[in-house]
């Protein structure tokens, strides 16, 4: 993937773009020979084109007939203690312009009052009125990026807004072996796109501080029972041998991304890198 400047995945829901609608996905293939298709989990794909419900980038138009999941992907801003991921310096700098009108409304006025100065009224409101609506378009993205990008949809629908990310391990888990309930009697394909290990590596209590390698092994090892417990539900509805499971991986979280001393990346042998797909 190409791109101009170093953004080359889609940083926001609302950004307009995605995966082609020409492509064929191994979901369109299977959907077209008679399978139910399902997605839970992860899509980061893209949703829409034009407008902000047109879903023209949806997976249902990717050939899944059932979504459970993030139209997005995992951030910080999921979790609201986090240090910001998006536009961190940007924001920082929208903050300082901000703080500089404020600065000069409050000397502006400060001069008014005092008459140290002849600044009309209307210059005064002018300027505080071109302060607030700086800072509210900026404000209104930056300020609520868990409400924008943290969001659960199923199919169209809007389920959670801001997601609840310390839950969405139960809730993908409960969602996949639901639905090889539903369509056992019948082929279907299951893909289950893990929000797991991808920072900020939401982990659950059950998994917390079980793993000699940190946070990132937690991670690894609740994502290891999930698995094993999706396996074992295709076994119990007796699916086992004509049943086909390949795993397979995206690039992951950034090798190097790290939280004080502790590593939220993982390791590539010797060499310490952030891949770039």
């Amino acid at each position: 993937m190409a791109s101009s400047n170093k953004q080359r995945i889609l940083y926001w829901t609302a950004g307009s773009g995605g995966l082609p609608t020409n492509e064929t996905t191994f979901a369109k293939l299977l959907q077209q020979q008679g399978y139910v298709t399902g997605l839970i989990g992860k899509w980061h794909q893209g949703l829409n084109c034009e407008s902000r419900n047109d879903h023209c980038h949806h997976p249902l138009n990717h050939g899944f007939d059932y979504f459970y999941g993030t139209p997005f992907t995992l951030i910080n801003e999921c979790q609201s203690w986090k240090n910001p991921e998006l536009g961190g310096n940007l924001k920082a700098t929208y903050w300082f312009y901000t703080e500089i009108v404020a600065l000069l409304v409050f000397t502006l006025l400060l001069g008014k009052v005092t008459g140290l100065c002849s600044v009309k009224w209307k210059t005064i409101a002018f300027i505080t009125l071109c302060g607030i609506l700086f800072f509210l378009c900026w404000f209104v993205s930056y300020g609520f990026v868990n409400y924008w990008n943290c969001i659960i949809l199923r199919n169209h629908v809007i389920l959670e807004q801001p997601m609840e990310p310390e839950n969405s391990a139960s809730r993908i888990l409960k969602e996949s072996i639901s639905f090889i309930e539903r369509n056992k009697k019948g082929p279907f394909l299951l893909f289950v796109s893990f929000l797991h290990v991808h920072t900020p590596l939401v982990t659950t209590k059950m998994f917390r501080g079980k793993s000699r390698h940190g946070l990132y092994g937690d991670n690894v090892e609740e994502m290891d029972w999930m698995v094993g417990k999706i396996l074992a539900a295709v076994d119990e509805k007796g699916l086992r041998n004509n049943t086909f499971t390949y795993f397979t991986s995206d690039h992951g979280g950034c090798l190097e991304t790290s939280d004080g001393d502790v590593q939220l990346g993982g390791w590539n042998s010797i060499y310490k890198v952030c891949f770039q797909t």
